[in-house]
């Protein structure tokens, strides 16, 4: 094949592909790929940090509960609730705030977020005369707080009962 100057020829250069700009299929489904795995893995990382934070939360909720159930499991049951032992009982203990030296806070901070814990102490009665206590006590130790971004949590609320066993 003869050329002749100056005319054009329908044959393309061997490396013409080669210098066009752009991605291939195979390249962009690879990355795409990927973006979606980071994604998949900066979500459940991100469920697992709430997950994390309400676990501890509520672990914090219980111990505080718990506290009250030993203390009152502990203290003679003639002390136990303001119907008996007035301002010197366990739960007016609980549910006020008596100064530095006080071991038992109505409120108590933990991690940033302010636990609220109300411990009420009433006495169960006879099923047949609704005026004569059977010698138990009815404790119930409700727990509320305020997550950290200041949603409110469900309260925890544990009831049991105390015998006098005297």
């Amino acid at each position: 094949m003869s050329s002749r100057p100056g005319a054009k020829s329908f044959i393309e250069p061997a490396g013409a592909f080669a210098l066009k700009s752009g991605y291939s299929l195979p390249e962009l489904l690879i990355t795409i790929l990927l973006l979606s795995i980071l994604f998949s893995l900066a979500i459940i990382f991100s469920s697992g940090v709430s997950q994390t934070r309400r676990l501890r939360d509520y672990s914090v909720a219980v111990a505080l509960a718990q506290q009250a159930v030993e203390v009152v499991k502990s203290a003679p049951f003639s002390l136990l609730d303001d119907a008996d032992a007035g301002e010197n009982s366990v739960e007016t203990d609980f549910n006020s705030d008596s100064g530095p030296q006080d071991s038992f806070l109505p409120v108590f901070e933990s991690a940033g977020i302010k636990y609220k814990r109300e411990v009420k102490i009433t006495d169960v009665m006879a099923a047949e005369d609704k005026d004569r206590p059977i010698g138990l006590k009815l404790l119930t130790v409700k727990v509320e707080w305020k997550t950290i971004d200041g949603a409110d949590a469900e309260p925890f609320i544990l009831k049991t009962t105390i015998a006098d066993l005297n």
